[in-house]
C-alpha cells in the first residue's frame, strides 16, 4: 500500500511540472514619460514632492511602480543624477487588447525627495525615461534643477563715463 502511494505522489508530481502552461504571466514594459512637475530649485534639508505624467501602451497594460535612484555623473562632479523610470505591467498571453481607459497618468513618483545638507553637488539633474529606441538606447528628458536658491542677475555697471 505505501508503494502505490509512493508511486501516486511521484506521478503527480512529474504531472505538475507541465512547462507548457498558458495561463496568465506577467511581463514589464517602459511607460513613456510625457511631463513632470519639479521645483524651480531644492534647499537643502526640505522634502519636495515629484509628480510624473506618463502614458500606457495601451488599457491592457496597468501601473506597475515607478524605478527610480541616484548615479554619479562621470563627467561632471557637481552633478548627481537621478533617473526616474515609470514601468507598467502586462499579460504577454493577450495577442490584442480589446480594453478601454486612460491612457495618460499622472502620479507621484516621490512624495520625500531631499537633498542632503552636506551635499558636495550644486545640481541635481533629472534623467526621466521617456522610452527606448528601435537600437536599444534609452531616450530620456532630461532636466536640471539646481541646489540652493539662484542669486539674482544684477545688471552689470556702466564704465562708460
Amino acid at each position: 500500500m505505501k508503494r502505490i502511494a509512493l508511486l501516486m505522489v511521484l506521478a503527480l508530481s512529474f504531472y505538475s511540472c507541465d512547462t507548457d502552461d498558458d495561463g496568465p504571466n506577467v511581463a514589464y514594459e517602459v511607460a513613456e514619460i510625457t511631463a513632470y512637475e519639479l521645483p524651480e530649485y531644492f534647499e537643502t534639508g526640505e522634502d519636495y514632492e515629484i509628480e510624473v505624467t506618463y502614458e500606457l501602451a495601451d488599457a491592457c497594460h496597468t501601473f506597475a511602480g515607478f524605478e527610480q535612484g541616484p548615479s554619479e555623473d562621470e563627467d561632471d562632479e557637481d552633478v548627481i543624477l537621478y533617473y526616474i523610470h515609470a514601468l507598467s505591467s502586462y499579460d504577454p498571453n493577450l495577442i490584442e487588447c480589446n480594453e478601454e481607459g486612460e491612457l495618460t497618468e499622472t502620479r507621484l513618483a516621490r512624495n520625500d525627495f531631499r537633498v542632503a545638507s552636506n551635499t558636495e553637488y550644486t545640481t541635481v539633474r533629472f534623467m526621466l525615461l521617456r522610452g527606448v529606441s528601435s537600437t536599444n538606447e534609452s531616450d530620456y528628458i532630461t532636466v536640471d534643477v539646481p541646489i540652493g536658491e539662484p542669486e539674482d542677475e544684477t545688471p552689470e555697471e556702466n564704465t562708460n563715463e
